[in-house]
């Protein structure tokens, strides 16, 4: 079996990115805002539930990208320390 650990430990940053920039959206405030632009309506009672929800689901799918990225980042560690182990085990003539 072959890995490029490079590429694992590559796509631990994309994925850790990628959870910075989810986790910076706000998909609340726009909602909330539309709330409160209908005044007693039946849409403002809709609509004000809603950024709570939203909140929270961009807020757990950046937790699950970050969670990504912490298991991509340990897997290349792993990969690489194997990898290094087996190289020192061959250069010694497989000794342990």
């Amino acid at each position: 079996m072959s890995v490029d650990t490079d590429s694992v430990a590559a796509l631990a940053g994309v994925l850790a990115a990628a959870a910075d920039r989810v986790g910076g959206l706000d998909p609340g405030s726009p909602v909330a805002a539309a709330g409160a632009a209908l005044p007693d309506s039946d849409a403002a009672a809709v609509l004000c539930g809603l950024p709570a929800a939203l909140t929270r689901a961009v807020s757990g799918a950046a937790d699950r990208l970050r969670s990504m990225s912490a298991a991509a980042a340990g897997a290349a560690t792993g990969y690489t320390a194997t990898d290094d182990a087996t190289a020192a085990r061959l250069a010694g003539g497989g000794e342990r």
